[in-house]
C-alpha cells in the first residue's frame, strides 16, 4: 500500500520502464530461440474427450520450436489456440493436442501384473473417489492410466493401480491434484465461456448454483447429473459469473435486508478527499495489467476532478491480492482511518470488511468491475449493469415485427444461446443448423419453425424484415455465415429481385476475434450489446487516448477507459452529487453512460445502461 501524493511522476516513469523493458524483452527473444529449447510441459487435460498438452509460453519459444518439440504441425496448433496468429506472449496458455503416437506408445507400456491390481469402474465413481479408496496419488492413477478422463470415467472401465503406491496419499492431497487439474482444464479452455470446479464434500447441487448465479435448471443443463453429484467431479459453470465471483461468497449475514439508513455528505472545495483505492495489483508476485490499467486510467481522471473542483483529494492505493484476509487487514489499518471513498476491492467475496467500515462511517463503496450476485448494501455502488436489463434495448427486434432465425453451428456460446431463449421465450423462432463442406454452406432445420432451405436466398427473399441470431463462437463459422448472408443479399440485388431487411445479432465476445473483416458487420448491420464501448474516433475517446499515451507510452484498454469513468463519475460526484446518491443523472465521462438505480430495503445502486452497438450499412458505428 502506499500513498500517491507526489509520486504520479515516479509511477510513469516505472511504468514507462516496464514497457521499455518488455519491448527489449520481445526483440531478444528471436535471438535466444536458438538457445533456449522448448520445455515439454507435463501437463495433460481432456477437452471434449481428448488429450492435449497445456503449455505456457516462455521467453524463447516460438510457434515453430513448439511444434517441433510436441510433434505436431504449426497449423494444428494455430487451429486450437486462434490467438497465437497474432504472436505468443511470455506466459501465455496454448493447447497441444497429444499425437496418437503418444497415446499408443503409453498404452503398449504394459505393467506386469505383479506390480498392479485392477479397478473396475464402478456407477458414480469419481477419480477422486477411487484415489480416496487406496489412499494413492491421483498424478499416480493417471500416470498408470493415460487414456482415462478424470471428468468422465465409464462404468465398467478397469484401471491399472499401482500396489507399491497404495497408502501413499491422503484426502488433502486427493483434492489439491484434482484441484490442480481444473485449473489446468481453465487455462486451456480459457475461451470457451465456461470454468470448471472441484466439487467439494458436502456441496450440492443448490448451493454450487446459488453460488455461481445460474439455476438448478441451468447448471442440469452443463453437468450430467443421472449419477448424482458426487465430491470429486468436475462441472462447468458459466465463466462470466464464476470470474466477477471467483470464490464463495464470505458471509455476508450481517449485511443481507439490512434497512440501514445511510446518509451521504458532499464535501466542499475546504474538506480533503481521501481515496482508497483497492485492486490486486499482483497476484503471487505476478503484476496484473489490467488493474495497472485500470489505476493509470484512475490517475488522470484524478486530475481533471482537482483541475475542476480545487479540492485536496488524497489517493491511497491498496494491492488487495485477492486475498480476504489482507483486505481485513487494510480496513482496520490506521492508513484507512479517514478515508471517505472506496474504490474496490475487485472481487464480490472481498467486500464484507469494507462493507462494514463503509456502514459505520457513511462512507460510499464502488465496485468497479463485477457483476455482484449476493451481497446488498445501501453504500454499495455496482459499475457494472445490471444483468435483467441486457436484451431491453434490442426490444424493436423481438416486437413481432420481424421473422426470427437462430444460427447454431458446431461450437455455440452457451451463454449467449441461454440468455436468447430467456429473451425470445414465448415468441416463435425457427433455428438452423449451420455447416460447410464442399465449398459449400448449408442450413438445416433444427425444430419445427425452420422450413428447408436450398440457400439463404430463400430466407432474404420474404418481404418481412429479418433477424439473425448468430449463436456460433468459432471464428471461422462467424465468419463464414456472416459472408453467407451478405452474398445472398448482394445476388438478390444483382438480379433485381427484392431482398429482406435484417440485422444480425451478435455477442460483444466477438471483439476477441483478429481476423473476421469488419466490413462484414457494416455489411450485415450487426448489432451487440455491451457493457461498455469505447470509439476511438470520437473525440473524448480521441483526447483521452492522446493523453494516456502521453503519460504511460501505451494504447489505453478498457479497463483504462474504466478507470477514468469511475474517478470522474465518483470523485467528482463527492463534491456535488452524492448528497442525492447519485440517483436521477446520467454520466458519461467518455462514450459509455451509466445510470443509477437505488434497490429498497437497504439493497445496492446498480447501473442500468447496457451499451447497444449497431454497426450500420452506411459504415458508421452509432451508440443506444
Amino acid at each position: 500500500m502506499y500513498d500517491k501524493g507526489s509520486c504520479k511522476d515516479l509511477d510513469m516513469k516505472i511504468f514507462k520502464r516496464i514497457i521499455t523493458a518488455g519491448l527489449l524483452l520481445s526483440t531478444l527473444t528471436v535471438a535466444a530461440v536458438e538457445f533456449m529449447p522448448v520445455e515439454k510441459s507435463p501437463v495433460i487435460v481432456f477437452i471434449n474427450g481428448k488429450k492435449y498438452y497445456v503449455h505456457t509460453v516462455k521467453s524463447g519459444d516460438t510457434l515453430y520450436s513448439i511444434a517441433k518439440k510436441y510433434e505436431v504441425g504449426e497449423s494444428t496448433i494455430q487451429e486450437c489456440n486462434p490467438g497465437v496468429a497474432d504472436g505468443l506472449r511470455i506466459d501465455q496458455t496454448v493447447k497441444i493436442p497429444v499425437p496418437e503416437s503418444a497415446i499408443n506408445n503409453a498404452r503398449t507400456e504394459k505393467k506386469r501384473k505383479k506390480d498392479f491390481i485392477t479397478h473396475k469402474v464402478l456407477a458414480g465413481q469419481t477419480l477422486y473417489a477411487i484415489a480416496r479408496d487406496y489412499n494413492i496419488s491421483v498424478a499416480q492413477l493417471r500416470e498408470d492410466n493415460p487414456s482415462v478422463n478424470p471428468q468422465a470415467l465409464t462404468i465398467g472401465e478397469t484401471l491399472w493401480i499401482r500396489r507399491n503406491a497404495m497408502g501413499s496419499s491422503n484426502e488433502q492431497q486427493a483434492q489439491a491434484e484434482m484441484a490442480e487439474y481444473a485449473d489446468n482444464l481453465n487455462k486451456a479452455t480459457d475461451d470457451d465461456g465456461y470454468d470448471h470446479h472441484v466439487v467439494k464434500p458436502g456441496e450440492t447441487v443448490y448451493s454450487l448454483s446459488r453460488r455461481y448465479g445460474i439455476t438448478e435448471a441451468e447448471f442440469a443443463q452443463l453437468n450430467d447429473l443421472s449419477q448424482g453429484l458426487k465430491a470429486g467431479a468436475i462441472i462447468r459453470i458459466p465463466r462470466a459469473k464464476q470470474e466477477e465471483e471467483q470464490t464463495a461468497v464470505a458471509d455476508n449475514t450481517t449485511l443481507q435486508g439490512a434497512n440501514i439508513d445511510i446518509t451521504f455528505q458532499r464535501l466542499d472545495a475546504m474538506q480533503p478527499l481521501n481515496v482508497a483505492l483497492m485492486l490486486p495489483m499482483n497476484i503471487n508476485s505476478k503484476p496484473n495489467a489490467s488493474y495497472v490499467e485500470f489505476y493509470q486510467g484512475f490517475l488522470l481522471g484524478l486530475d481533471d476532478v482537482k483541475e475542476k473542483y480545487n479540492g485536496d483529494t488524497k489517493l491511497t492505493v491498496y494491492n488487495t491480492a485477492h486475498d480476504q484476509l489482507k483486505v481485513q487487514q487494510i480496513v482496520g489499518s490506521t492508513m484507512f482511518e479517514g478515508t471517505n471513498l472506496i474504490v474496490g476491492p475487485v472481487y464480490e467475496d472481498e467486500l464484507n470488511p469494507v462493507l462494514q467500515y463503509a456502514h459505520k462511517h457513511s462512507v460510499p463503496v464502488v465496485s468497479p468491475l463485477a457483476n455482484i450476485t449476493a451481497v446488498q448494501s445501501p453504500v454499495l455502488y455496482q459499475l457494472s449493469p445490471a444483468v435483467e436489463k441486457k436484451y431491453e434495448k434490442i426490444g424493436n427486434l423481438v416486437d413481432g415485427g420481424r421473422d426470427i432465425y437462430l444460427i447454431y453451428a458446431s461450437s455455440n456460446d452457451k451463454e449467449f444461446e441461454q440468455e436468447i431463449l430467456r429473451e425470445l421465450h414465448g415468441r416463435p423462432y425457427a433455428a438452423y443448423n449451420y455447416s460447410f463442406a464442399d465449398q459449400k454452406s448449408t442450413f438445416t432445420p433444427r425444430n419445427a419453425e425452420a422450413k428447408p432451405i436450398e440457400s439463404m436466398d430463400d430466407i432474404l427473399k420474404s418481404e418481412k424484415p429479418c433477424l439473425f441470431i448468430v449463436l456460433a463462437n468459432a471464428e471461422t463459422d462467424v465468419d463464414r455465415i456472416l459472408g453467407t448472408i451478405s452474398s445472398s443479399k448482394v445476388a438478390l440485388t444483382d438480379r433485381s429481385e427484392p431482398s429482406a431487411q435484417y440485422v444480425v445479432l451478435g455477442t460483444s465476445r466477438w471483439g476477441r476475434f483478429n481476423n473476421i473483416d469488419h466490413t462484414s458487420y457494416f455489411n450485415n448491420n450487426v448489432v451487440m450489446i455491451s457493457t461498455y464501448h469505447a470509439k476511438r474516433d470520437s473525440k473524448a475517446v480521441r483526447e483521452f487516448d492522446s493523453r494516456y499515451i502521453e503519460a504511460y507510452g501505451a494504447l489505453p484498454s478498457l479497463y483504462a477507459y474504466r478507470g477514468y469513468d469511475t474517478a470522474m463519475i465518483f470523485c467528482a460526484g463527492m463534491r456535488g452529487d452524492i448528497d442525492y446518491k447519485m440517483l436521477d443523472k446520467r454520466y458519461t465521462p467518455l462514450q459509455t453512460t451509466y445510470k443509477f438505480v437505488g434497490g429498497e430495503n437497504g439493497e445496492r445502486y446498480i447501473n442500468q445502461e447496457w451499451v447497444r452497438v449497431n454497426y450500420n450499412s452506411n459504415y458508421t458505428i452509432t451508440l443506444e
